[in-house]
């Protein structure tokens, strides 16, 4: 064990060090408050197209430089081309509550093609000072393919998120900024940047431009903010409150392209952390910052940078390139050749994802230190307590016993299986089958001479029996992944799913109730559940006319109820025949031995309740 320690010491000495840790305005991304630790909560990214993923980076918030905020214990991350992830690649799964730390998790994707990319707490943590309100909150997420992050500036979704500007937002965790700052290596002195001339009114107007050599089309454009020595407090020194980014391909802009346009709102200073703007892909080859309303120093005001970078892929092209400004201040340490030097936040720049990584590296080093140590007391602690052989015999003894469980366990999960999958089997057949059967009949029949439906409603016919069956299968895929005994949560983020997809253009709300941690079920009772809740919703949008659905699942000592009400037109139970969908739900809630009661009347809406004992 202490050659081990030796190891890790050693190769914690190759990784980054730990920054400090900086305040910056814009924390992250906060979740909505959850009455239990279990509830489900998620974020999402669309990356706008399918990229061959190398890996996501994972930071935890940072408030006021006090550490990770929110960062769940036990958490999930995966990625899809489908935007409903009904086949997704897992990418983690921890299984264990993570040890609190503000360094980042580096996943690895092995070039998967994605386009989405989902992050779902499996624990989530208690809100500071309350003790009936949990959250998870996140930083950034970086998603790095070919060395570039293809994350920034993602849209994102988030169904529950709290957004209080400027601090909270699903909008700040791919705006390229975070608690750990600018990724550079410490130097003991170098430069400080680019520096204006000083000006006596704030809106005076004054440009930084820099000529790339040669035509390029890039990804990004980050701009570092400067911190000079001699002025240790002042973080984020010269950055302007209101400016602009354009390119060109001239070096007169006679036809510039905005990038960036930040003349009406004040821009808040980033302290030390960059600034990075996505570009758009054409030719370019002279980039121009133009500040529009300039930093207050001592009772002037100046404009200032520490370091720009412009990158196509993961190559910084504006690296030792020509740098002419409208004015400047020239000084041992201020230099127009020094915005673009390589030196920024006090330090040498770093590639992004090696930093990261790197970080992520020592993060783990340093949680497997912390375990060998604990192990290593714990051993000379036992060693203390054990009798020899007989403590030996126990440890074989127990497991034996282990393995046996873990063996008849499997046993019974694999015929389990084996039922499900025998029964969507049967379902392929019934279902699917059925309706690609219709679907041909019509097809003949609509090219037949002899056709008396018109073509367009035989067309919006087929089509409707093809998206039922393409439901059906994503629900047959989804169930043949789960194992064993899934959670009752992943149940009900999987009708959280549905439920998005289906209600679309109404207003609807899941309303959870406590469900334990330790609330599993076989697959045959999320099969049945699942199919019973889309016919359910299929029903609503097909006939009800509603424009608000509510939505109850609830796990009780006493069983399970799900309660499903719209408000839309209604229908007499008393005077009505029972068609394919409602028939089809009693089948599956009888199957659960269970009931399903349909209260309804005529211009009131419907409510269907299911109730059926706890599997």
């Amino acid at each position: 064990m202490e050659t081990q320690l030796f190891e890790i010491d050693r190769e914690l000495a190759q990784c980054p060090e730990i920054p400090p840790l900086q305040v910056v305005s814009n924390a992250g991304y906060h979740s909505g408050f959850a009455p239990t630790l279990d509830a489900a909560r998620w974020i999402q990214l669309d990356l706008g197209n399918e990229y061959a993923i190398d890996s996501v980076v994972i930071v935890p918030a940072c408030i006021n430089g006090a550490g990770a905020y929110g960062f769940p214990g036990k958490f999930r991350v995966e990625t899809s081309r489908d935007v409903l992830m009904s086949e997704s690649e897992l990418l983690l799964e921890t299984t264990v509550e993570e040890p609190s730390s503000i360094l980042p998790h580096c996943i690895n994707a092995g070039g998967v093609r994605a386009r989405y990319v989902r992050f779902t707490a499996l624990s989530l943590v208690p809100q500071p000072r309350m003790t009936s309100r949990f959250i998870f909150c996140l930083g950034e997420i970086l998603v790095f393919s070919g060395g570039r992050d293809v994350a920034l500036q993602a849209a994102v979704l988030a169904p529950n998120s709290v957004e209080t500007l400027p601090t909270w937002s699903p909008k700040h965790v791919v705006d390229g900024s975070h608690g750990l700052g600018i990724p550079s290596s410490p130097l003991d002195s170098g430069s400080n940047g680019w520096h204006s001339q000083i000006f006596r009114a704030q809106n005076s107007e004054c440009w930084v431009q820099v000529d790339l050599g040669g035509v390029h089309t890039l990804d990004e454009i980050r701009l570092i903010p400067a911190h000079p020595r001699d002025y240790p407090d002042r973080a984020g020194f010269g950055f302007p409150l209101r400016f602009k980014i354009e390119v060109s391909l001239t070096p007169t802009f006679s036809e510039p392209a905005l990038v960036f346009d930040g003349a009406n709102v004040d821009f808040a200073n980033p302290g030390e952390t960059q600034v990075a703007f996505p570009c758009p892909r054409s030719p370019i080859r002279y980039l121009r910052v133009t500040a529009q309303k300039l930093w207050e120093r001592s009772g002037d005001f100046v404009f200032a940078l520490g370091e720009l970078e412009a990158f196509e892929g993961r190559q910084n092209i504006a690296r030792n390139a020509v740098v002419t400004a409208s004015d400047s201040t020239t000084s041992s340490a201020w230099r127009p050749s020094f915005l673009v030097d390589g030196i920024g936040g006090a330090g040498m720049l770093q590639d992004d994802a090696a930093w990261l990584h790197g970080l992520s590296r020592r993060r783990l080093l340093l949680e497997k230190r912390e375990e060998l140590i604990r192990i290593q007391k714990q051993e000379i602690k036992n060693s203390q307590e054990r009798s020899g052989r007989m403590a030996q015999g126990f440890v074989v003894l127990a497991v034996g016993s282990i393995a046996l469980l873990f063996l008849r366990g499997r046993i019974t999960r694999a015929r389990e299986i084996e039922v499900v999958r025998q029964q969507i089997s049967r379902d392929l057949h019934d279902d699917v089958g059925s309706n690609l059967c219709s679907i041909r009949l019509m097809a003949e029949m609509s090219c037949s001479e002899k056709s008396l439906r018109p073509a367009e409603d035989v067309l919006s016919e087929i089509r409707t029996l093809a998206e039922k069956s393409t439901e059906s299968l994503r629900d047959m895929v989804w169930l043949l992944k789960e194992r064993g005994q899934p959670g009752v949560e992943t149940l009900v983020e999987k009708m959280r799913g549905v439920a998005g997809a289906l209600l679309v253009g109404m207003e609807w709300n899941f309303t959870i109730k406590i469900i334990p941690a330790e609330a599993v079920a076989p697959i045959s009772f999320h099969r049945d559940i699942l199919f019973v809740f889309r016919e359910a919703l299929h029903n609503i949008v097909k006939h009800s006319g509603a424009s608000s659905v509510e939505i109850q699942f609830s796990w009780n000592p006493s069983g399970v109820e799900m309660c499903v009400v719209d408000r839309g037109c209604g229908f007499d139970p008393k005077n009505s025949l029972a068609g394919d969908g409602i028939e089809n739900m009693r089948y599956r809630t009888g199957h659960l031995n269970g009931t399903l009661l349909i209260d309804s009347r005529v211009g009131e809406g419907t409510r269907l309740v299911f109730k059926m004992p706890k599997p």
